[in-house]
């Protein structure tokens, strides 16, 4: 792959788009503890892996309209959110563009403001519930909107991999009328590139986004297809996977 900027990048937290917002992704990555086990019979350093830790820090403008920077870097109501937050960051407008991911607390929310200049915010983000940062691949073009069951273009990673992974999804606008009102979202695989099957799947009934993982094979071709369980409607949405 080759080189890239970061013109296509986009900035999803939970199912609220702040790409508008955002100008810049300061940083996003991992971490891991290196535990010292050095023994006496050693003549330099032994070490293995600890606990792994995410972080993902963001430069905002402040944007005080509904649904915007600011009402969602303060949980809608003004003061800090304190449930987790999933993340997801495109690195790229096509299927198969890299993305970093994290279900994370918001640590904090600062605003600079000066004469003559507009007022910009910061937030970071530390990694929660067990899984670090992940750095991953999308199966929508940034983020999607249709109208009817579709299956996504599909992605080919050249191989398969038997260790499981996981998904995350963000539902940036949504309706559904009539039947169940809801709409179903899979991750699909694929031994040939034609007859794909699910991976793992979720029903979504509104603005959002969430984290799942799935165990086992995972085949070569990976896709996204998205099914309206009612008699019309519309969906936004992103999706993003890890191989494990």
């Amino acid at each position: 792959m080759a080189k890239t900027t970061g013109l296509d990048t986009r900035l999803y937290v939970e199912g609220y788009d702040l790409s508008g917002d955002a100008n810049s992704l300061a940083s996003a990555g991992w971490s891991q503890n290196l535990l010292d086990v050095t023994t006496l019979d050693s003549s330099g350093v032994k070490r293995i892996v600890g606990e792994a830790s995410g972080q993902m820090t963001v430069n905002v403008w402040f944007d005080a309209a509904s649904s915007k920077s600011h009402s969602v870097f303060t949980s809608l109501s003004g003061k800090q959110p304190t449930a987790d937050q999933t993340v997801l960051v495109p690195m790229g407008s096509a299927v198969g563009a890299k993305s970093a991911g994290i279900v994370a607390k918001q640590a904090d929310y600062s605003v600079d403001s000066a004469p003559g200049s507009a007022i910009s915010g910061v937030v970071n983000y530390s990694s929660t519930g067990g899984v670090p940062l992940e750095f991953g691949t999308m199966v929508t073009a940034h983020d999607d909107t249709i109208t009817s069951s579709t299956s996504g273009s599909s992605v080919d990673d050249s191989a398969s991999s038997s260790s499981g992974g996981s998904w995350i999804y963000q539902i940036l606008a949504f309706s559904a009328v009539g039947g169940n009102a809801r709409w179903l979202v899979n991750l699909q695989h694929s031994t040939n590139d034609s007859s794909f099957s699910d991976v793992i799947s979720a029903y979504v009934t509104g603005v959002g986004a969430a984290r799942g993982e799935f165990t086992g094979t995972l085949n070569r071709y990976v896709k996204n297809r998205v099914v309206l369980d009612a008699s019309s409607g519309s969906i936004t949405f992103a999706i993003s996977y890890v191989r494990d």
